[in-house]
């Protein structure tokens, strides 16, 4: 019968490497029961349609949980099972989930090759299908002996991290600390006889390699040379000083210690340990790229005081980083074979790893951060396309801007610096972290700013309706004066008091404190009295309450877009019945379209609007012409993958929805212009997108143009991200306001250290004079009316005769209308009449007839009078 077993336990294929059963119970720290496998072979093995099975210590009921997947050599599995109550740490990202209710104590575990539950009670262990069993603590089954009892603090382990098997649980396994393994993890080959692999003698360039993984993973490497470069709280880098000249092949490695190391920088050392790959990022970590290192490390002295390996030059005068193109791979850059430094800045970078550089001349184009991290650029741009006026660089399709480097703290911590400061040179450490590569600061010299000002708009004209958008990050009633100041003089001063502000991250009266209050009124009160502190308006705000925790953003904050508006310059037309659920829709009424509700959001049950901010729209009136406004915060690019990630080209997780979100908004515009195709419309607000992204070719498809495209491309941004200038922020008009239309965005924000919000705002000043009623200038005569049964339509002429001359654009407009009786044919509104705009100008003695159609349901007496009207 063990003849019979020997197959299913013959080396090179999975075995079950850890058990544990304590998850969740009183004294864990892991959360979830779990079971580990392990490839101790040479070759891959399929997991798809096996499974891993529990029984209890003395039962026959076994409980599956189905596996999937390709398991490679010397890579681990971890099985997530059952939470319990206690315990302070989820699992690491599982390979596979299920619902097992493991014992702490005794148990036995079976891995089998198909997915049909054990019909064996205490003789599974040899049962043909079942490729490897564990019977633990009390349990009627095992290989050989059963494995020592567990506990709710230890787990069950196999012997040579994994590699031991003897057939006999009691000598394979022994109890530990539970480490939990995934197949993240570095892989742990085992040789021949079911040992590790013997360890090999290499430098760092045979450990780095040709391609983003070590082609000495899992492997233990001995006498590995190389000079302490930089010391770090949990280890140190060091680079060979006799290096290969492959540009391919970094000289450099970080070595693992797990605590403050011992060695010196300029310490010459030999280095014994194992090839690892870590995968920085947390629980998203998958999207990040490996650095290389040696962990479990033995180091032996060789000498002290030694010179530093000379600093490879990223830049002009010594290797230059490409200027566009991250990879131009498609996949796992970590399966797409050699790297190609001199195309691909994911390779370039790869091949410095863990290597002293220097970046001559380095111009800052991302200000400090809170970490105090900044970007920089080397030469002083000289090599980058598309640079703003004031220092930075700016993103294009296609173009992100790769040869960007992030300056973090190393030895030397950065100063904070703006936009445009500049130094003689900065030289460190690569390394990479948080899906990007940066640049541990190791000595920053020759400093010198910029002197950076914050930017003012000129303010408008009498006859120019001044639009806003900003977004106010996160602003709640709790914030401090300066928060609120700070916005109050940037709207004043810097905006010089828009007609109409429409803002983003409003949070209720008590921000991120989650006790249900979703009210915003002392928010925005405390912000009028700021801007009337500053010398600015009397400003009112239009905004509806959201649901508690329906829109997104910070936990508790229940941030909304709201109007701010100066009733001396403009007018909010109120329509009852907008709330947080109900949507609004387009009407015909007798002066032209309007909102069903004033203020009204556009579709807050939309699935596209599920846990984001909800489109709100208003309508307002100036100098007598009515414009529709709708304010958008579409949902970020948070969970996007990263652009120095794994997966090239990144993977935009976030653009599906702001797609979706844009559709729903530009059918709601075309709505408004189905009705008049002249129609004022103003769509803005933080779209989280760029000026080349679908989303907003979806808006400008319904009719509406992107103002920020009237600028110069190196003008184009509104937020600053990673050092790559950005139009975050737009502000899109209809055809009827394109040409009436300044545009600015006023940079007071996101190139600056301090900063009072992320967002720069934007204004647009749209010229809308009174308009001119020349009705003086023209007699006219009506016809008769016909009527239509098949359509309903009720239709005569007017005939104008022109007095005098008038230049055009010209429009007749009916007023006197009885109630219930519309212009079918109108083509605009003017003076809030319905109307009908007439080609170009007219001189004395000039006749036109126009076409009047008309609505009648109620066949009420039908009258109206004529009105002519110039300065459309």
């Amino acid at each position: 019968m063990a003849g019979l077993a020997m197959p299913a336990l013959a080396a090179g294929l999975p075995v079950i490497s850890q058990v544990y059963g304590g998850g969740g119970n009183s004294g864990s720290v892991w959360r979830n029961d779990f079971i580990e496998l392990f490839n101790r072979g040479d070759a891959p093995v399929t997991l798809d349609g096996w499974s891993v099975q529990y029984a209890s210590a003395s039962g026959s009921n076994w409980q599956k949980t189905s596996l999937s997947g390709v398991l490679q050599a010397g890579q681990y599995y971890l099985v997530q099972q059952a939470a319990g109550a206690g315990g302070t740490q989820n699992l690491p990202n599982p390979d596979a989930i299920g619902a097992l209710t493991l014992s702490g104590t005794a148990g036995k575990v079976a891995l089998v090759n198909n997915d049909t539950p054990l019909p064996c009670g205490s003789s599974c262990a040899l049962t043909a299908n079942v490729v490897d069993f564990v019977g633990f603590g009390s349990a009627n089954n095992a290989e050989g002996g059963a494995a020592p009892a567990p506990s709710n603090t230890l787990s069950v382990l196999r012997g040579a991290v994994g590699c031991s098997d003897s057939n006999s649980n009691s000598a394979d396994f022994s109890t530990g600390m539970p480490v939990p393994r995934n197949r993240a993890t570095a892989p742990h080959l085992c040789g021949d006889d079911g040992g590790p692999v013997e360890p090999v003698q290499a430098r760092i360039h045979d450990i780095q390699g040709r391609a983003h993984l070590s082609p000495l993973k899992g492997r233990q490497v001995v006498q590995v040379p190389g000079v302490v470069t930089a010391l770090m709280s949990n280890g140190f880098f060091m680079q060979d000083a006799e290096p290969d000249n492959d540009p391919v092949t970094s000289e450099g490695v970080f070595v693992y210690t797990g605590s403050a190391p011992t060695v010196q920088v300029g310490d010459a050392v030999q280095v014994n340990g194992l090839v690892t790959e870590y995968r920085p990022g947390g629980s998203n970590a998958a999207e990040n790229l490996t650095t290389t290192e040696i962990t479990a490390p033995t180091v032996r002295m060789i000498s002290h005081g030694n010179a530093l390996p000379v600093a490879t030059v990223i830049g002009a005068a010594g290797r230059q980083a490409p200027g566009a193109l991250i990879h131009m791979g498609h996949g796992d850059v970590e399966t797409l074979g050699v790297l190609v430094p001199s195309v691909n800045a994911i390779d370039f970078y790869e091949s410095l790893e863990g290597m002293r550089v220097q970046v001559p001349a380095p111009v800052v184009v991302g200000p400090s951060n809170a970490a105090g991290d900044m970007v920089v650029l080397p030469d002083n741009g000289s090599a980058t396309q598309t640079r703003t006026p004031r220092g930075g660089v700016v993103v294009a399709a296609g173009d992100f801007n790769p040869e960007r480097l992030t300056v973090v703290k190393g030895v030397a911590t950065p100063p904070q610096v703006d936009v445009g400061d500049r130094f003689a040179a900065i030289s460190g450490i690569l390394d990479y972290g948080n899906g990007d590569f940066k640049l541990l600061a190791g000595e920053l010299s020759g400093l010198a700013r910029g002197g950076l000002s914050q930017e003012r708009t000129r303010p408008q004209l009498v006859n120019e309706l001044a639009i806003a958008s900003f977004n106010l990050e996160n602003l709640s009633a709790g914030d401090s004066a300066g928060k609120f100041d700070g916005l109050a003089r940037q709207i004043v001063h810097n905006l010089q008091s828009p007609d109409i502000v429409a803002v983003m991250e409003v949070q209720d009266n008590d921000g991120a404190a989650n006790s249900g209050e979703v009210d915003a009124g002392r928010t925005f009160a405390r912000l009028f009295q700021s801007i009337s502190q500053a010398g600015g308006p009397v400003y009112q705000f239009r905004a509806i309450n959201p649901l508690n925790g329906q829109d997104g953003g910070e936990p508790g904050g229940n941030i909304r877009q709201g109007f701010l508006f100066n009733p001396a310059r403009v007018a909010f037309i109120d329509r009852p019945g907008g709330d947080a659920v109900s949507a609004i829709s387009v009407q015909q009424g007798s002066d032209g379209p309007r909102l069903s509700a004033s203020p009204g959001r556009i579709e807050p049950a939309n699935p596209a609007f599920s846990n984001s901010r909800k489109p709100l729209a208003g309508e307002f009136v100036f100098n007598g012409r009515k414009v529709f406004l709708i304010a958008n915060h579409f949902n970020a690019k948070t969970t996007d993958q990263p652009l120095f990630g794994r997966f090239q080209p990144p993977q935009l997780g976030t653009e599906p929805k702001r797609m979706q979100q844009t559709q729903v908004v530009a059918q709601f515009v075309s709505r408004i212009l189905q009705a008049d195709a002249q129609a004022g419309v103003v769509v803005l607000g933080d779209m989280n997108d760029f000026e080349f992204s679908p989303a907003l070719g979806i808006l400008k498809a319904a009719g509406l143009r992107d103002l920020v495209e009237n600028l110069p491309p190196g003008e184009r941004y509104t937020y600053v991200y990673e050092g790559n200038s950005q139009a975050l922020d737009h502000i899109l008009v209809s055809a009827g306001l394109a040409s009436r239309t300044e545009y600015d965005v006023v940079h007071v924000n996101s190139e600056f250290a301090n900063q009072t919000s992320d967002h720069e705002p934007e204004v647009a000043r749209i010229s809308l004079p009174p308009l001119v009623d020349g009705s003086a200038n023209f007699t006219w005569q009506a016809s008769g009316l016909s009527y239509n049964r098949a359509t309903g339509i009720y239709q005569g002429t007017v005939t104008l005769t022109a007095t005098n001359a008038m230049a055009g654009p010209l429009a007749l407009a009916l007023a006197d209308l009885p109630a219930g009786v519309s212009l079918a044919n109108g083509n605009a509104t003017v003076a809030n009449l319905p109307a009908i705009r007439l080609p170009g100008s007219v001189t004395a003695g000039q006749r036109l007839t126009v076409t009047l159609q008309f609505r009648n349901p109620g066949n009420v007496r039908l009258g109206y009078a004529v009105r002519v009207y110039s300065g459309l």
